[in-house]
């Protein structure tokens, strides 16, 4: 089924569900009537399907995804992500704590290594992850409380094509990547991706891309040479000293090596692809 996203019946008299292009949500509408003799106050369920909206109360435009705000705004004229956004936000506050814990347990246990302060290098670095993942989860988070749209939806040429807009015959979602689906309008592809946490922009997927190689690239090459240099030292000038040096090269080495492989697998997800979907 390609239908676009929207409301359909969902077989039940009065209710309708949410189609999100790929598959049905578990968000509904109608049958009010039902609801308010269930619930003492009625709630507002918004109607608004996906597409960019001004956030009340913000001077944000942000990607609705037909169920809620997703951490995704127009910013100088382009969709991009927020700084350390992370979905779904709760997975952020977990992994946060769990790397807090990490750190504070391996510092902990660096205070038996007397004499040898640089194994606090590994505790600090889990406290800094914990700390990003934090911020991040928090972050997107914070972005549910904010009221579902109300005003209409803007239109950028910077966010276009949408998702179900048709420019030719065979328009639909196809899989690029696993389960990640892509919008092919019938002519060419969409910047925009279906995965389980739903649909998503990835109009600064091709930057981030090269940014993430670049990145590992550099993790992994500093790493290697700060593993060779430390297994030499350890010869040379002493045991302390060498592993000093070699166990944040090999950090550094696992960090940047699972980046670029990382990288490399989602390419699909963040680039367009260079061929059409093979059409039935």
């Amino acid at each position: 089924m390609n239908a676009q996203p929207g409301w359909y019946d969902a077989g039940v008299p009065g209710v309708q569900r949410w189609w999100d292009g790929a598959q049905w949500t578990a968000h509904e509408r109608g049958a009010e009537s039902v609801r308010a003799a269930a619930q003492p106050t009625p709630q507002t369920r918004s109607t608004a399907a996906m597409g960019w909206f001004p956030v009340a109360g913000t001077s944000d435009v942000r990607w609705w995804d037909g169920a809620g705000w997703t951490p995704y705004r127009l910013r100088d004229g382009r969709p991009r992500p927020d700084a350390f956004a992370i979905e779904p936000g709760g997975n952020g506050l977990v992994l946060g704590l769990v790397f807090i814990v990490l750190g504070i347990t391996q510092f902990i246990t660096s205070q038996f290594l007397d004499g040898q302060p640089f194994f606090a290098f590994t505790p600090f670095l889990f406290l800094v992850a914990g700390a990003l993942w934090l911020i991040g989860g928090f972050r997107t988070r914070q972005l549910t409380a904010h009221p579902a749209p109300s005003t209409a939806p803007v239109f950028d040429a910077s966010t276009r094509p949408l998702p179900g807009e048709a420019e030719g015959t065979g328009a639909g979602w196809f899989a690029v990547s696993g389960v990640t689906r892509r919008w092919w309008t019938g002519a060419r592809w969409s910047p925009y991706i279906h995965q389980r946490i739903g649909v998503r922009p990835t109009q600064y997927g091709e930057r981030a891309y090269r940014i993430a190689l670049s990145v590992g690239w550099v993790f992994a090459g500093l790493g290697a040479l700060g593993t060779v240099l430390g297994f030499v030292m350890i010869y040379a000038l002493g045991r302390w000293v060498g592993v000093a040096i070699a166990v944040p090269g090999l950090i550094g080495l696992l960090i940047g090596g699972l980046v670029v492989v990382l990288t490399y697998i989602r390419r699909y997800t963040m680039i367009l692809p260079s061929q059409a979907p093979p059409l039935d």
